[in-house]
């Protein structure tokens, strides 16, 4: 199964990248790591709308792709790309630097895409 949505890049993207993947993901099998990736989305949205730059009315393209062996989650934006070997140290306040971590930490495999647009990637195992 495939589904995608285009997010407005402000305030309100994360909170809409949960709930779509809630409901695409509405699926008993998959409940044990619903919670995980909804997080994992929000953290990736959250980094593309602060980091991307964005012009207001922007988008966000976030895609859904559910095997019988894994999920992935891409979200796709025109801002500059980055190498996700140079992740940026958290911040030791805890106030920031720590979305792609916990991408690192609760996804089985991520990456990035370099093109334009630029694609963040996870995929989570079942």
């Amino acid at each position: 199964m495939q589904v995608s949505i285009e997010i407005p890049a402000d305030a309100e993207a994360a909170a809409i990248a949960r709930e779509f993947i809630a409901g695409a993901l509405a699926v008993g099998f998959l409940q044990h790591r619903i919670e995980d990736l909804r997080l994992l989305t929000s953290e990736v949205v959250t980094n593309s709308v602060r980091h991307a730059g964005l012009a207001p009315g922007g988008t966000i393209g976030l895609a859904v792709d559910v095997s019988e062996r894994r999920v992935r989650v891409e979200v796709a934006d025109d801002g500059p790309s980055f190498d996700p070997s140079d992740l940026p140290e958290s911040s030791p306040e805890g106030t920031g630097g720590w979305g792609l971590r916990i991408v690192e930490q609760l996804s089985d495999r991520w990456g990035v895409i370099r093109n334009e647009p630029n694609h963040v990637w996870f995929e989570v195992s079942l």
